[in-house]
């Protein structure tokens, strides 16, 4: 042996030596320079004794012949090659797959090649077997094909059994077999349970092996045991949906061990199976379908013909297709197409036999509406549908027919019923807009159009949420929309409501929605009717402010009257205290009585601002008038500050802010000077005795705003009378209920009416006794009251004549008869006294009744001095009985609402005077009219 290859070989023996494959080196020669591990196990002798030989010297010489051959080929040829040889190791003859490469040394010499072989004995064996498999699957024939597959099976297999078994129609749980190969011969079909059996683990799940003891896991399985079966192999039988139908099962009386080679030959067998039993179900559902065909063809309710596919000519029709056309049978199997055509085009004749070609040559059914004439010439729709088919193996077109008149009619009258919609949609004043269940817009009218601001064609197809509502309801929107989806209730629907809606140009405007659902083929779809609100809520916003302003007219209408009705009553009080007070004052002065006369002076001062409090409120009511003239603002408001300075804390600073050029107004200064003073002295309160008061006269010629007082709109031309303080503000609160009599914030004080509650509610009414307004500027630096009166022009001012302190009772003596009437007793005590001290002789009534039936009876009387409010007979009526009877009587009234009664000389009246009743005046007029002493 040559030496060159040992550094090889020993490199080879040192990789190679343990691997599972047969390793092995040749000399060019072929005689073996290395063996591994297994090809010593193989051989069963050592390496020892097979390196030096050659395969003549190990096998047989067919099988050493061929070796050599193949180790020729790889020397020649110095490249790999792949072979299929057959060994004989220990007498059992193996196939393997042998790869042998040519060995080179280190110069590159050829010294012989290296093999590595892998037994394919087992492979080779299964590839037989699927072959025999596939040969016996094809060659099976179909009259007795189950017999066939199980004799194959069990041969090609070894199995001591085999059979292919279907689940039995109805019955699921159990097995009918329709071939059974056993012991060499075929047996008799049967069925059994399936569940008894190791079937149940393959049908419905897949390839199961038993390879040993079979009977002792399935006990329940007597065939097991009866037959000697030790070992089963199944594979499911499926349609081509993949469900079950049956089974294709071996059993043999010995253990199965190659699991994969049993599993691919049942599966081949298993397809054929299967396929041969969907095969023979659908030939026995043709048949019963072909049983039945005509049965069903003469049942149908729909008209059936059948054409020749290339004359178009009717070669059979059903039943229902000769009473729906009224024709026989025989008739209309000889009836021409065209004559079933209404003739009116399209549906003529002709139109028929295109649409009849298209079918055959398209292949495809064809759906059509056809107009039709039956015999007795009557027209009628139908829906026509053309399909070609065979028929015992010949070409036809069959025709199915459906009358449809009357969804035709239905049809076209819901086509007219929507045009008339369309139409009333697209007229209604109010906005339409459908919605389909994912929010989209399917509808959008005019109406809508100009409402919103959105074409139609650019709002169709959007999210009406991102169109039409404001991007913080659109969540809202939304869930709302799943609820209703989710439970098919909505809180919108059936009912209007008002919302909030989105213009194309961003603005957001009041709407009206009412809500309707409807269900269509698509789905649930949403009809809103919206109307644009924005008119009607500026109407019912007008609507509200002029019912404030009504109601706080009534309120103040209703406390003028209380005011008025408690001024009256108090008056009647006043009026005897203060003329008993004033007679105490003269009886304490003539006895000379000076503490006396002085705490009389402080009642009758008491008197007076009682007496002043009941003017504010009979001013409040517009029960008594000033006498109001044109006046200038701004000297009058001078001097009223003067006065009322001495009011103020020194830590007040009082500003004026006159405009010049400020038009007159037409008032009283009296009362104006009360307004004045009212509202620095709240202006004072407010600042908590500090701050600064600023009185400010202007013409503003563009007023704008509301009377907090009346709560009416104010615009126009005014001059304005300002009181600003520097307080805190005022609540709101209080802003409603400042202007109300008694109302107050104030828990007491003195002077002018302090605390009364009467002192904004006396500005009320003089200012709009005026025609004027008060407006009300407030905040946490302030507050303004601003007070607006018309500007007149300057056509005189009269003077302001008015007399301050007290005066003494009259020194002179009258003489004469006066008839005093008065139902107050007190007051009518008074004036009796007051005039017996002036020397006049009193007839006194407190019944004015009985008081005008003295003056009927004719009794002398020189003067009547009456009250005006009275039970039973006022003032004024009595005086009127009174000049019926004595023509020349002179006739005195008093009242405390004397500016409501008719002026002097009116009804006959001599005078009339305030209540209480000043004595000096009294006295006056008494003097006038009666004779002095």
């Amino acid at each position: 042996m040559n030496d060159r290859p040992l550094p090889v070989v020993a490199a080879m023996a040192e990789a190679y030596r343990e691997v599972a494959a047969i390793v092995f080196a040749k000399d060019c020669s072929g005689r073996y320079l290395f063996v591994n591990r297994s090809f010593e196990r193989l051989a069963g002798r050592p390496a020892s004794e097979i390196v030096g030989a050659g395969d003549i010297d190990l096998f047989p010489p067919d099988i050493a012949t061929a070796f050599s051959r193949n180790d020729a080929q790889v020397l020649g040829e110095r490249r790999a090659l792949e072979f299929e040889e057959t060994a004989l190791f220990q007498g059992e003859r193996r196939l393997y797959a042998t790869m042998k490469s040519p060995l080179f040394d280190g110069d590159g010499a050829l010294v012989g090649l290296i093999g590595v072989a892998k037994d394919v004995t087992a492979r080779q064996r299964t590839s037989l077997a699927l072959q025999e498999a596939a040969l016996a699957v094809s060659s099976a024939g179909s009259d007795r094909i189950f017999q066939e597959l199980t004799r194959y099976l069990s041969t090609i297999l070894d199995a001591d059994y085999a059979f292919i078994g279907e689940l039995m129609a109805g019955e699921p749980q159990r097995v009918s077999t329709r071939g059974i190969y056993g012991d060499g011969a075929y047996q008799e079909n049967m069925s059994y349970v399936l569940a008894t059996t190791p079937c149940r683990t393959v049908v419905g799940h897949g390839f199961r092996l038993f390879a040993a003891d079979v009977g002792a896991q399935f006990p329940a399985d007597g065939q097991l045991s009866a037959l000697g079966l030790k070992s089963y192999a199944g594979y499911p039988l499926c349609d081509p949906a993949g469900r079950p139908i049956g089974v294709i099962a071996v059993l043999s009386r010995r253990p199965m061990q190659d699991e994969e080679l049993v599993a691919s030959v049942l599966k081949i067998f298993s397809v054929r199976a299967a396929a041969e039993i969907e095969r023979q179900r659908a030939e026995a559902a043709l048949r019963a379908s072909e049983a039945s065909y005509r049965a069903i063809f003469d049942a149908a309710e729909d008209a059936i013909f059948v054409h020749d596919a290339d004359t178009g000519e009717i070669v059979d029709a059903n039943p229902k297709a000769c009473r729906a056309y009224g024709y026989s049978y025989d008739e209309l199997c000889a009836m021409p197409v065209d004559a079933l055509c209404s003739g009116e085009p399209p549906y003529t004749g002709e139109e028929a036999a295109r649409l009849i070609a298209e079918a055959r040559r398209s292949g495809r059914p064809l759906q059509l509406e056809w107009h039709r004439r039956n015999k007795d010439g009557s027209l009628h729709w139908d829906e026509l549908v053309l399909k070609m088919a065979e028929i015992a193996g010949t070409p036809r077109l069959l025709a199915f027919t459906r009358e449809i008149t009357a969804r035709k009619l239905a049809e076209d009258a819901l086509r007219r019923s929507e045009a008339r919609l369309r139409a009333t949609v697209e007229a209604a004043f109010d906005c339409v807009i459908g919605m389909d269940a994912e929010g989209r817009v399917i509808e959008f009218n005019p109406a809508a159009e100009r409402v919103f601001g959105h074409a139609r064609g650019a709002a169709m197809g959007r999210q009406l949420a991102e169109l039409i509502v404001p991007a913080r309801h659109r969540e809202a929107h939304s869930r709302g929309l799943a609820r209703y989806l989710a439970t098919g209730h909505g809180p919108f629907l059936g009912r209007s409501v008002e919302l909030t809606a989105l213009h194309a140009d961003g603005r957001e405007f009041p709407v009206e929605l009412a809500i309707g659902t409807a269900r269509a083929a698509e789905g649930d779809i949403f009809i809103g009717y919206l109307r644009d609100i924005t008119a009607r809520k500026r109407a019912e916003a007008e609507r509200n402010a002029l019912e404030a302003q009504l109601r706080q007219a009534q309120k103040m209408e209703a406390i003028g009257h209380l005011a008025g009705g408690i001024a009256h009553d108090f008056n009647n009080l006043l009026a005897g205290i203060l003329g008993y007070v004033v007679l105490g004052i003269e009886r304490a002065e003539d006895d000379g009585d000076a503490v006396q006369a002085r705490y009389l002076e402080q009642a009758r001062l008491s008197c007076e601002r009682a007496r002043d409090l009941i003017g504010q409120m009979l001013t409040f009511s517009r029960g008594q008038r000033g006498a109001p003239r044109l006046l200038e603002l701004g000297p009058l408001v001078v001097e009223s500050l003067g006065l009322a300075r001495p009011s103020f804390p020194a830590a007040v600073a009082i500003h004026s802010d006159f405009a010049d050029d400020v038009p007159l107004v037409f008032a009283d200064p009296v009362h104006i000077e009360q307004v004045l003073l009212n509202l620095c002295l709240n202006a004072r309160d407010a600042m908590g005795g500090g701050g600064t008061l600023v009185v400010g006269v202007r013409h503003q010629p563009r007023v704008k705003g509301v009377c907090c007082s009346c709560r009416q709109p104010v615009e126009g031309d005014y001059v304005e009378l300002s009181v600003t303080d520097s307080g805190p503000g005022i609540a709101p609160a209080v802003m409603d209920r400042m202007f109300e009599p008694f109302f107050s914030t104030k828990g007491g004080g003195k002077g002018g009416g302090h605390g009364s509650g009467m002192g904004l509610a006396m500005v009320h009414g003089i200012v709009h006794e005026q025609d004027g307004h008060v407006l009300v500027d407030t905040g946490s630096d302030g507050t303004r009251f601003r007070v607006l009166l018309r500007p007149q022009a300057a056509v005189g001012m009269a003077s302001d004549d008015r007399g301050h302190g007290r005066r003494a009772l009259p020194a002179g003596r009258l003489a004469g008869r006066v008839l005093l009437v008065d139902d107050e007793p007190t007051v009518l005590g008074c004036m009796g006294e007051l005039l017996q001290r002036w020397g006049v002789e009193v007839c006194a009534f407190s019944d004015p009744l009985a008081a005008r039936a003295r003056l009927v009876a004719g009794e002398h009387i020189d003067l009547l001095l009456t009250d005006q409010a009275m039970p039973g007979l006022s003032g004024v009526e009595l005086a009127r009985d009174a000049r019926a009877v004595r023509p020349a009587l002179p006739v005195v009234l008093y009242s405390g609402n004397a500016h409501a009664l008719p002026a002097n000389g009116a009804d006959g009246l001599a005078a009339v005077l305030d209540k209480p009743v000043d004595p000096q005046r009294l006295f006056a007029l008494l003097a006038r009219y009666l004779p002095v002493a």
